[in-house]
């Protein structure tokens, strides 16, 4: 996928992938220490243990005009191809503005389904 982004003239760049249980702990008990609610963090994060970045299939995605985990990724090059040609390479966005989820809309989180190609 990202050799075609290429060929489009779209850089794609992974942010993360992988992620265990312990670091999901670590990423939601930094948040509780920072002053967050658990309510408020669990629209952002996914509780340990159900996280799709566990299985090794999530990716978070950038680009060079935007790297951070936000939502004005969107506004990107990048997304908008990824709106258009990730699905050929078996890629969905898991977390649109309105999904039964209910995880705020992360257009950075793209998930590969096997058999989506």
């Amino acid at each position: 996928m990202r050799a075609a982004a290429a060929q489009d003239g779209i850089v794609l760049l992974p942010l993360s992938g992988f992620r265990s249980v312990a670091r999901q702990t670590v990423l939601i008990r930094a948040k509780l220490a920072a002053g967050q609610s658990l309510e408020s963090i669990l629209q952002l994060v996914a509780a340990p243990g159900f996280s799709e970045h566990h299985t090794g299939y999530a990716l978070d995605i950038g680009s060079p005009e935007d790297m951070r985990l936000a939502e004005k990724f969107d506004r990107t090059a990048a997304f908008r191809w990824l709106r258009r040609q990730a699905g050929k390479f078996g890629f969905r966005l898991t977390f649109p503005r309105v999904n039964p989820h209910g995880i705020a809309f992360e257009p950075w989180h793209w998930c590969w389904h096997a058999g989506a190609a």
